[in-house]
C-alpha cells in the first residue's frame, strides 16, 4: 500500500463524499513505487470542475477560495489544502492538436484508463486509488522494473501533439537514470525538427531543468544522439571539433562532477561550440538581459581571465567587467577543472589574490578613489567630459600602486598626467 500524505486523504475524501470517483495519477505515483517523495501531486476524477470549486470554497470570513479555476475550460481545478496545493482534473479524453501544446477540445469521461491513454509515458500514466489500488492499462509498472522510458500508444503522434515531451522524455531519463525505449528513442529523431513549433520559454524551461538532473550526462548524450540538441539550437550545434575552452564529449562524460546549476552548465554547453554559434545560441534561448551577458561574458572574457594572475591584472579585469561577471567566471573555471581535469593552480591563485585585495582595502573602482571628479573640477586641472577620461587614468595609477590612494598625492598625479608629453617623458603615469 502507497502512503499518502494526509492533506490528499482528506481532498480524496471530501471528493468521494460527494459522490464521485478520484485517483492520484501521474509522476507521483511513479516515484513513490520508486521510492522517491513525490514533488508534485496530481488527482484526477469525475468530478466537474466547477463542482470540486464549490466543494473547496472558503467563506469570505476564512481567508477566501482555497481554489484556482483558471484552466476550468479543460477541466482542471487546482485546490489548496495545508501547505500542498494540488491540481484536481475532470478525467478526459483529448481531442486533435493543432497547436502543438493543447488539444483543439476535451471530451470528459468516468474511465480512468481512457485518461491515462492521453498521457505521455508510461511511467507517468498509472492511477492510484487507496482501496482500488494501482490502474496500471498500459505497463508502467513492468517499464519501472526495466528502467524503460516509453511512450502510451504511437510514440510519433505523443510527440506530434505536444514535441515538448521530448525533451520531458530525455530528462526523465537523465532523472531516473533509465534507458529510452527502442521505438520511442527512434521517433524523437524523427520528430526533434518539430521543437521549433514551440515557444523557446517552454522549450529553455525544459532544457534548463535537463541540465539540472541528477544525470545530465546521460541526458546530453540522448539529446545528442537523437538529434535533440541540434534542433533545440536551431542548427547552432554542431560544436567544434577542437580542444579549445571544451570537448562535447568530455563533458558528457564528466559534467555530472560540476555543481547542479542551470547557468554554468549552460555556459560549459557553450564553450563546447564555435563561438559564432555559441553566441547565436544564446541570443535564441531569450535569456533574461543579464543571464545572456554572464554567458556571453564567458565566451568573451574567459580568456583573458585565464590570464589575469597578478594583483594588476585582476584589478584591471574586475574595473572593466564588474565583479559579478569576474565570479562567474572564476566558478566556470573551477567547473572545467572538475570536467576536464585541469591544473587549478591559477584559480587558487585568482582567489588567493583577491582576498588579499580585499583584505587591504586596494582600490578597484571609480568609487574607490579618494578625489572625485568634483575635485578635479575644483583644482582647475580638468573639466567635462576630461574629468571622466582623468578617473580612469588614476584608477589605472591606484591598481598599480595602492598607496598613491589619498586625496593630495592623487592630485598631483592629476597635475601631472594633465600634460601627456611631460607624463610620458618622466614616466610620471608608471612610477610613484
Amino acid at each position: 500500500m502507497l502512503r499518502l500524505p494526509k492533506e490528499i486523504s482528506k481532498i480524496m475524501k471530501t471528493v468521494e463524499e460527494d459522490g464521485h470517483e478520484i485517483y492520484i495519477v501521474g509522476g507521483s505515483i511513479r516515484d513513490m513505487l520508486l521510492g522517491i517523495e513525490p514533488e508534485d501531486w496530481d488527482l484526477a476524477g469525475n468530478a466537474p470542475s466547477q463542482r470540486v470549486s464549490e466543494l473547496f470554497k472558503k467563506p469570505d470570513n476564512e481567508g477566501g477560495d482555497a481554489v484556482d479555476n483558471s484552466g476550468e475550460k479543460f477541466g482542471v481545478a487546482r485546490v489548496k489544502e495545508g501547505d500542498l496545493t494540488v491540481e484536481i482534473a475532470a478525467l478526459r479524453i483529448d481531442g486533435h492538436y493543432t497547436d502543438h501544446r493543447r488539444p483543439d477540445e476535451v471530451a470528459f469521461t468516468d474511465k480512468i484508463e481512457e485518461d491515462l491513454a492521453r498521457r505521455d509515458f508510461t511511467v507517468n500514466g498509472m492511477a492510484f486509488h487507496p482501496q482500488r489500488g494501482i490502474t496500471d492499462p498500459y505497463g508502467g509498472q513492468k517499464d519501472l522494473k526495466d528502467r524503460l522510458i516509453r511512450t502510451i500508444g504511437d510514440p510519433e503522434k505523443r510527440f506530434a501533439e505536444d514535441p515538448l515531451r521530448i525533451l520531458r522524455g530525455i530528462r526523465l531519463a537523465g532523472q531516473l537514470d533509465f534507458d529510452l525505449h527502442m521505438d520511442t528513442f527512434t521517433a524523437m529523431q524523427k520528430t526533434a525538427c518539430l521543437l521549433e513549433k514551440i515557444s523557446m520559454d517552454r522549450r529553455r524551461t525544459e532544457f534548463e531543468r535537463l541540465l539540472t538532473t541528477k544525470n545530465t550526462g546521460k541526458a546530453l548524450r540522448i539529446a545528442t544522439s537523437s538529434g535533440v540538441l541540434n534542433a533545440l539550437f536551431n542548427d547552432c550545434y554542431p560544436p567544434k571539433g577542437r580542444m579549445d575552452n571544451g570537448d562535447l564529449e568530455t563533458l558528457i562524460q564528466n559534467i555530472d562532477r560540476s555543481r547542479n546549476d542551470a547557468d554554468l552548465r549552460l555556459a560549459l554547453l557553450l564553450l563546447c561550440f564555435e563561438k559564432r554559434k555559441a553566441m547565436k545560441a544564446i541570443d535564441e534561448l531569450r535569456l533574461t538581459k543579464e543571464r545572456a551577458r554572464m554567458q556571453k561574458a564567458a565566451q568573451n572574457l574567459l580568456m583573458d581571465l585565464h590570464f589575469s594572475i597578478d594583483k594588476y591584472s585582476l584589478k584591471r579585469f574586475i574595473y572593466l567587467n564588474g565583479e559579478d561577471i569576474y565570479m562567474f567566471l572564476s566558478d566556470i573555471c573551477k567547473q572545467q577543472r572538475e570536467v576536464y581535469d585541469t591544473s587549478g593552480s591559477r584559480i587558487e591563485s585568482r582567489y588567493y589574490i583577491l582576498d588579499d585585495i580585499k583584505k587591504n582595502r586596494e582600490p578597484i573602482f571609480l568609487e574607490d578613489l579618494a578625489i572625485s571628479g568634483k575635485d578635479i573640477i575644483e583644482a582647475g586641472i580638468a573639466e567635462g567630459e576630461k574629468v571622466g577620461e582623468m578617473l580612469s587614468m588614476l584608477v589605472d595609477v591606484v591598481h598599480r600602486f595602492p598607496g598613491l590612494n589619498t586625496k593630495p598625492k592623487l592630485l598631483k598625479k592629476a597635475k601631472a598626467l594633465k600634460n601627456p608629453i611631460r607624463a610620458k617623458f618622466r614616466n610620471i603615469y608608471l612610477v610613484k
